[in-house]
């Protein structure tokens, strides 16, 4: 009897919490579970054998953290210790019937096709549809933090968006710059309401992310309209993202090629494409050159970005998660867009 309770005790005291995202969570059917082992390895060797294949073939391409920090198979766990598992994106698996999480997968596709369609548009809405955009965004980053055991503010990064874009909107190019004050004052102010938000290691990423939001939104509200070098600028930035970003993630999922790598492939598409919209609708093709080498330095430099967000890490190998990673870079290219074009053209 005394062995067996002591036997009790051992395993409560190891008692370890495992979170799950995406479609880990989606193929256990919970997104918590306790599990009686005393180290990484062993919480995931139980979590494999309790929910079978397609969890383990999802486990073989997350990421892994204890308690917000990156982790190793071999490190200890405890009973007030959280092991968590990030699948790149949405995938890693694939289980037998659609769900939701197959469905979320379509996301990114969802917001190219808005943004073309709102493009069309009237520029109050294309103003609100950046401003939606930035909110989904901030929510994605949300999620990726979350899984890290750590905190930002996303109502935050969705109101510098909406300043930016109002400020933009109402002062033309003098608005662009006011909407860095803007979100300075908005994260600062969510701070001072919210006293988990003053911590420096929560502040200083919300102040970025705010910053690139406010940044982003006035600088295409501003590419469309009259303060606009162009006003076909809007049109080739969406072609040169788009494209860029569909063919270098094509290239990432092929088998290696020879003399080409997503990073490549991004870039060159970003060139060529913006010189080819600026020769299809007759515009400056040397001055979309450079825009277009521009474009393409901000969507490979969002690459470390994105990773430095949603991993804690600057890593250029690894698919950080999240749905709409892929808009990281899109959001620092669009932030320096409207200087961009007001320089080259």
């Amino acid at each position: 009897m005394e062995t067996v309770w002591r036997k009790t005790i051992y395993s409560l005291s190891y008692m370890a919490k495992l979170r799950l995202f995406a479609n880990l969570r989606e193929i256990a059917g919970i997104a918590r579970i306790e599990i009686p082992e005393e180290t990484v390895g062993a919480v995931i060797g139980a979590a494999n054998e309790r929910f079978g294949p397609d969890f383990e073939r999802g486990v073989r391409t997350s990421r892994v953290w204890v308690n917000g920090e990156e982790a190793h198979l071999a490190d200890a766990v405890g009973e007030s210790d959280e092991v968590v598992l990030l699948p790149p994106v949405s995938g890693g698996s694939r289980p037998t019937a659609i769900s939701s999480v197959d469905l979320l997968g379509f996301v990114p596709i969802a917001v190219i096709a808005v943004a073309l369609l709102a493009n069309l548009q009237s520029q109050e809405i294309w103003a609100a549809f950046l401003v939606a955009a930035a909110a989904t965004w901030a929510l994605d980053l949300n999620t990726a933090f979350v899984a890290r055991g750590k905190v930002m503010a996303p109502l935050a990064v969705a109101t510098s968006a909406a300043a930016g874009a109002l400020s933009a909107h109402m002062l033309g190019g003098a608005g662009y710059g006011l909407s860095v004050g803007l979100a300075v004052a908005i994260v600062l102010g969510w701070a001072i309401a919210i006293p988990s938000y003053r911590d420096v290691e929560v502040f200083s990423p919300t102040l970025l992310i705010a910053l690139l939001a406010g940044l982003a939104s006035a600088s295409l509200v501003l590419s469309r309209s009259s303060f606009s070098p162009d006003d076909r600028a809007v049109d080739v930035f969406l072609a040169a993202v788009i494209i860029a970003g569909l063919l270098g993630g094509l290239v990432a999922r092929l088998p290696a090629l020879p003399f080409l790598d997503p990073f490549t492939a991004t870039a060159l598409a970003a060139v060529l494409v913006s010189v080819g919209a600026a020769a299809f609708w007759d515009l400056d093709v040397v001055g979309y050159l450079l825009v277009g080498l521009g474009i393409a330095v901000s969507l490979i430099a969002g690459t470390g970005l994105s990773s430095m967000l949603r991993i804690g890490s600057v890593s250029l190998t690894e698919r950080a998660p999240g749905l709409l990673a892929s808009m990281d870079g899109i959001v620092l290219a669009a932030a320096i867009y409207y200087p961009l074009i007001r320089l080259v053209l």
